[in-house]
């Protein structure tokens, strides 16, 4: 009796041979018969590799790949990374980038996941993994973007002055491995904190809000835009914070903590680094 990785490897290699011979339609039918032979997520997961094939073939230069342990399902032209190794998904949360590391450290070819919407058959977003290893090998280096607050005129006036430091981030040891990389100023972005006390003043009467989704959504989107202006790629938001160790008479210490982080990397760095890495820069 085939075990469900055999049938759904036999299901992979007829579908797509089908498409190259007989053709999509041939393709998309065998792909309904599947249904009784694969479980949901399985027969989900190859109906997202067949419409990112049909759709983006000719765009990525696509050519089906047979894992065997490398963690991919296609190689293509994307993103200028010729003959790059392409894992798709639907759910970026399932996927960890330690997964990738031994494979990664074997070979110099480059990782990109595409994240598939199998209702739409649209490709939602591109996630690169190629993020340098640290000297060691036991770490990545992160780009992420720290959240700078705006000055005050001596009348108590904000200046509007917000702007953005980007820091690569050693996983390794992120308490002393960091190196400034820019600053941005281009853009109005309030810091952290701001946007937090302006939600919460907005949603003063909702005492059921808890902001997590609306923050969540605000840093993923100014993560995006600092990327495409910096060339950089930020997968972390974090601000200064004082955190207090003593509740008895208030003490503690400023600490950079990481509000926002891409999924791939959640496992890969902590909430909190213990060093103000905004003051040290």
């Amino acid at each position: 009796m085939e075990n469900p990785a055999e049938i759904y490897n036999t299901c992979k290699a007829k579908l797509f041979s089908l498409y190259n011979s007989r053709g999509d339609v041939h393709a998309f039918n065998y792909l309904d018969a599947c249904k009784k032979e694969l479980v949901l997520p399985a027969w989900t997961g190859l109906k997202a590799e067949l419409l990112f094939y049909h759709n983006y073939r000719k765009t990525f230069t696509l050519d089906p790949l047979w894992d065997y342990g490398i963690k991919a399902d296609f190689t293509g032209d994307i993103d200028g990374c010729n003959h790059c190794r392409i894992d798709v998904t639907t759910n970026i949360r399932y996927k960890h980038l330690r997964d990738y590391q031994p494979i990664q450290q074997k070979d110099n070819r480059m990782y990109k996941i595409a994240i598939m919407n199998p209702q739409t058959g649209l490709l939602e977003d591109i996630v690169d993994l190629n993020f340098p290893f640290n000297p060691t090998g036991d770490g990545r280096l992160f780009d992420i973007a720290l959240f700078m607050p705006a000055d005050y005129n001596s009348h108590g006036e904000c200046r509007y002055n917000y702007y953005q430091k980007i820091v690569t981030v050693n996983s390794a040891w992120p308490d002393e491995g960091y190196e400034l990389k820019d600053i941005c100023t281009d853009a109005y972005i309030p810091d952290i904190q701001t946007f937090l006390s302006d939600m919460y003043e907005a949603h003063a009467d909702d005492e059921e809000f808890d902001g997590k989704q609306e923050l969540e959504n605000y840093l993923c989107s100014t993560a995006q835009y600092l990327s495409k202006t910096t060339g950089r790629n930020i997968v972390a938001c974090a601000q200064s914070k004082y955190e207090i160790t003593d509740p008895r008479d208030g003490d503690g210490d400023y600490v950079t903590r990481i509000y926002w982080k891409h999924p791939i990397i959640a496992d890969e760095l902590g909430d909190i680094i213990d060093t103000d890495i905004a003051s040290e820069i």
